[in-house]
């Protein structure tokens, strides 16, 4: 829970909704999205500008037209509905990166190129946040998760302009419909161009009606996952039915994928519709599972991974039962203080608590630091950094440059091997594509610094009550407060 909060407001709470389809959820209406976009962001490096150049030379090949004469014509037009996406703004922020090692002596980067990518285009009471995370390395899943980006983004942004025939959204249940028809553009934009695989997740903050709260609708395929930063709450994840939290979970499955995995039909196995309700203030933050899997404590290696006996799992509650894991769990044959190696044996679902807090924990630290409150560019850096830094000495092993440049043996070569792969199975973390993005939901005025949790009637209703408290009446003032001794003018 963040130090910087607010009690007087009441809180949008904690509960998230999710489903196969918008029937399984609450219905809400939405009041008008305001069109005027004030930060359109993607990456890494030219981000959907990839597919708009894709197009440019398959117009090219169809039409046989000049380049130059295309690009005239489009640069003047939108890229996937906005004029550019390199705007970037506190309130709304992404970055894309790799964990990967850099080898000493060629300079190359392993897992080149980055097959993750984000798009995120922020209006004034709305935003549409999206992450893809191209399965396994190369080319085609870095094109994957860029097609998969673009159609998604370009088809949504279509729906929220005026003038298109499309149903307006004016409630979460088409706001849901909209984005499960945006996830087969993504999957036909892959098709397209000939893509691999990817995950994806893409959210839209959504203004409810006759309200200053929010609504965040979600739907997400894979890996890929999407939280809430809120000052009263703390940290929440929205993707918690896209995967069993209660089940061990193998990191090298994503769980599903957009492209052509069964020939030209996606794996949508898990597929789910989330939402929850968001204040003002709060930030929405999506990150591929180079973020999110190293805030995983076995990953970390702070603890070590258990599965869960016959009877625990048969103890643990069904999704709609009233009690907690924690209640079932106290009658199971679990040690809560068991060690292996004098580190915590956890379960999944102990696990996934632990990641969700330690992602707190660093935001809370950084809030300490700088004594204010986290925006959402800071939140990514933060998280970000953090990763980094856990991931360094694994990195470090690969990069030693004494690994290199020597001709060994085959018996020595093989001994070095193992060397580094011991090395590495004592580091903490994963290396990977890490991709974090993050919008601070609210109404935004042209001020990046604004602070949402404080509105006009509320403002002014602490400022009254603080001149009040400050105005003191001369009649409360005793002599004795006004008495001047010999000794004040002596010092």
């Amino acid at each position: 829970m963040s130090l910087f909060k607010r009690e007087s407001r009441k809180s949008a709470g904690t509960q998230v909704w999710f489903g196969r389809s918008p029937d399984e959820l609450p219905n809400k209406n939405l009041t008008e999205f305001r069109a005027d976009i004030f930060a359109s962001y993607s990456g890494p490096d030219v981000g959907l500008g990839l597919i708009q150049q894709l197009q440019l030379n398959k117009e090219n090949e169809d039409e046989k037209v000049n380049v130059k004469e295309l690009q005239s014509q489009r640069s003047t037009s939108l890229i996937a509905g906005a004029p550019r996406w390199n705007l970037k703004n506190r309130k709304a922020y992404g970055i894309c990166m790799s964990l990967y090692d850099q080898h000493p002596v060629n300079g190359k980067i392993s897992g080149d190129p980055v097959a993750d990518a984000f798009g995120l285009c922020a209006r004034e009471n709305s935003a549409v946040l999206i992450v893809a995370d191209g399965v396994n390395w190369g080319e085609k899943s870095k094109l994957a998760a860029r097609c998969a980006t673009f159609g998604c983004m370009n088809y949504i942004n279509q729906c929220l302009l005026k003038g298109q025939k499309v149903d307006s959204i004016s409630t979460t249940a088409r706001a849901f419909d909209m984005l499960l028809t945006s996830i087969d553009v993504a999957h036909d934009t892959i098709l397209h161009y000939d893509g691999g695989l990817t995950t994806l997740c893409v959210a839209l903050v959504c203004p409810l009606k006759e309200s200053k709260q929010f609504v965040v609708c979600i739907v997400n395929v894979g890996d890929s996952l999407a939280f809430v930063f809120s000052r009263q709450h703390g940290v929440r994840e929205v993707t918690t039915g896209s995967h069993d939290i209660r089940a061990e979970r193998d990191i090298r499955d994503a769980g599903g994928a957009l492209g052509p995995v069964n020939g030209k039909d996606p794996e949508l196995h898990n597929l789910t519709c989330s939402m929850t309700f968001v204040d003002p203030g709060d930030i929405v933050y999506l990150t591929t599972d180079g973020i999110s899997d190293n805030f995983d404590p076995v990953v970390t290696k702070i603890a070590v991974a258990k599965t869960k006996s016959k009877k625990v799992s048969e103890s643990l509650p069904a999704d709609d039962d009233e009690c907690t894991i924690t209640d079932n769990l106290n009658n199971s044959d679990v040690d809560p203080g068991e060690l292996e190696d004098g580190k915590p044996v956890m379960l999944p679902h102990e696990r996934h608590q632990y990641a969700v807090k330690e992602m707190e924990k660093v935001i809370h630290e950084f809030e300490l630091f700088t004594e204010s409150p986290c925006s959402a560019q800071e939140l990514c850096g933060a998280l970000l950094q953090h990763v980094l830094k856990l991931t360094d000495s694994k990195r470090k092993v690969l990069e030693n440059p004494r690994l290199y440049g020597r001709k060994l043996k085959h018996k020595d070569r093989e001994f070095r091997d193992r060397e580094i792969v011991i090395k590495l199975s004592r580091s903490p973390g994963k290396l990977d594509h890490a991709t974090i993005i993050g919008y601070e939901v609210g109404c935004y005025h042209g001020n990046e610094d604004e602070d949402y949790c404080i509105d006009e009637e509320e403002d002014a209703a602490i400022v009254t009550a603080q001149l009040n408290q400050d105005r003191v009446s001369p009649s409360t003032i005793g002599l004795t407060d006004l008495a001047i001794t010999e000794d004040h003018y002596n010092m």
